[in-house]
């Protein structure tokens, strides 16, 4: 990428906040078990799972969303789902996302839809769904479909996620296509089973083009004929430009202008599940403020490659989107980043990287933020994004936002860079940083950490500086609340304890 081009893709990012987005489709609730495989059962020819550990995740069009969400946009989501377990953690999941979910229609004689995968060593041994995809009762359908017109009448952007199981029906294409809207986006798992007629765009897959298409089902993409397929599959849709999406390799982008590729970008072990989510996202954002199709695919394509170098369905967040683009955030940039590490490499110098969620910056933090730098020539922060401190602290955390926190630490003069990681531990920024010293603070002595085999692969060492006594995000927050009890009973005398 030029950087004339990758400084505009960076601008782009910054103007998708407060970018209102309305998603319509099919929402599921996405379950990952994770564990090892043993060895192969005695009584059939399957392996044994063991040591498994389960996860969910907001899937189909609520992933949709919560991608939208975690790029800034303001977004609501319409559909349809049971009165269940699976609905409410499903709702557990999107809570804190700020996406808006009272219009979603909850029908108590349907069971939300749930799509559990059993994973071993990285590789899926099977996927059991379950769950209602029947449309509903014809005059559900109308309201439903009004519903969607009357909230797309105020939307940048309305996205049409159709796995086709039962929300996204023709009284929903006819009322969409009957609002003057400048932008539409459908991503279909059957791209031709509706009528449209003004659709920006659509994003299908390369294999949902070719079954749409009544093509022999090739599956390696590189086998392809992207661009003979996309430029057939957009007539027959109506679309204005197609983008067909090429798993890791890529995305092939047709439009009346012609045919344009663009290359995934390499990553170790990638995973594409929810990564078209995550390319859809960035792309209909990018649309919706004019952009040219074939700049919104470079940045959708930027947007997957981050969403395929992680397990399961993720959101891309906006910070980390932009890190990902030079001249991207507040002038630290990606190539002043590696600039810094050269410089300090070449000279003989130290990088020291340290880590952590830095919720209610405090004195212990400056401490060891201080006495990290001391022991080398730059400081690189990693900091655990709003998704990643929930998943480590709890529901309740973190109190403030990622960009508070960045912004906070960004300011002080023994920090260097600071760089937003969406995963649970910092391992994969620790590969691209390769620190001399990873710094961590004293409560972990003792303690064997998870990405401590990766430093030391990348011949790095450990520290443990000690910290300042009583200085804990934890302990702060403890002290507010407990100041707060004692206003509440001196405001209301009626609740004291008399002794």
């Amino acid at each position: 990428m030029s950087s004339a081009v990758d400084g505009n893709l960076a601008a782009l990012v910054r103007g998708f906040r407060g970018r209102r987005c309305l998603v319509v489709g099919d929402v599921m609730l996405d379950i990952f078990e994770r564990g090892r495989a043993v060895r192969l059962a005695p009584d059939a020819p399957a392996p044994i799972v063991t040591d498994v550990r389960v996860t969910s995740s907001p899937g189909g069009a609520a992933n949709v969303a919560t991608n939208l969400a975690a790029l800034g946009a303001e977004v609501t989501l319409l559909s349809v789902v049971g009165d269940d377990p699976p609905r409410a953690e499903l709702f557990e999941g999107l809570a804190g996302t700020g996406i808006r979910t009272e219009d979603i229609v909850r029908c108590p004689d349907r069971a939300t839809v749930v799509k559990r995968r059993l994973i071993a060593e990285d590789a899926i041994l099977a996927r059991m769904d379950s769950g209602d995809t029947t449309p509903l009762e014809r005059e559900a359908r109308k309201d439903f479909a009004r519903n969607a017109a009357n909230l797309a009448e105020d939307a940048s952007v309305v996205v049409v996620s159709d796995y086709c199981g039962g929300t996204v029906t023709q009284e929903v294409a006819d009322a969409l296509d009957d609002v003057e809207h400048r932008c539409v986006v459908l991503d279909s798992k059957n791209p031709l089973r509706l009528r449209w007629r003004n659709l920006t765009a659509a994003t299908p897959n390369h294999l949902e083009a070719q079954r749409a298409l009544g093509l022999h089902v090739e599956a390696d993409p590189d086998r392809v004929d992207a661009g003979a397929i996309g430029e057939v599959l957009r007539r027959k849709i109506g679309a204005q430009t197609l983008a067909l999406t090429l798993a890791e390799k890529g995305v092939t982008v047709v439009d009346s202008t012609g045919v344009t590729n663009f290359e995934g970008r390499r990553v170790a072990n990638p995973d594409v599940n929810g990564a078209g989510d995550t390319f859809l996202a960035a792309f209909a954002l990018a649309l919706c403020r004019g952009t040219p199709p074939r700049a919104a695919a470079r940045l959708g394509v930027e947007a997957a490659t981050l969403a395929v170098a992680r397990p399961g369905t993720a959101p891309v967040g906006f910070r980390e989107l932009l890190q990902r683009l030079p001249e991207a955030v507040d002038g630290r940039t990606e190539r002043n980043l590696n600039e810094d590490l050269e410089r300090v490499r070449r000279s003989g110098g130290k990088v020291i990287f340290t880590n952590g969620c830095f919720d209610l910056l405090h004195r212990g933090h400056l401490f060891l933020l201080q006495e990290a730098r001391k022991l080398g020539d730059v400081l690189v922060v990693g900091v655990n994004s709003d998704a990643s401190a929930r998943r480590v602290k709890g529901p309740g955390r973190p109190l403030m936002p990622e960009e508070d926190r960045v912004e906070l630490l960004e300011a002080l003069s023994c920090v260097d860079h600071v760089l937003v990681f969406d995963e649970d531990t910092p391992e994969d920024l620790i590969r691209r940083v390769k620190p001399d010293l990873h710094v961590k603070g004293g409560d972990h002595a003792g303690d064997r950490l998870v990405e401590e085999s990766v430093v030391e692969e990348l011949g790095g060492e450990v520290v443990v500086l000690p910290l300042l006594p009583g200085s804990s995000a934890s302990a702060t927050i403890k002290r507010i609340r407990g100041a707060e009890a004692l206003t509440d009973k001196v405001a209301n005398p009626a609740t004291r304890v008399r002794i």
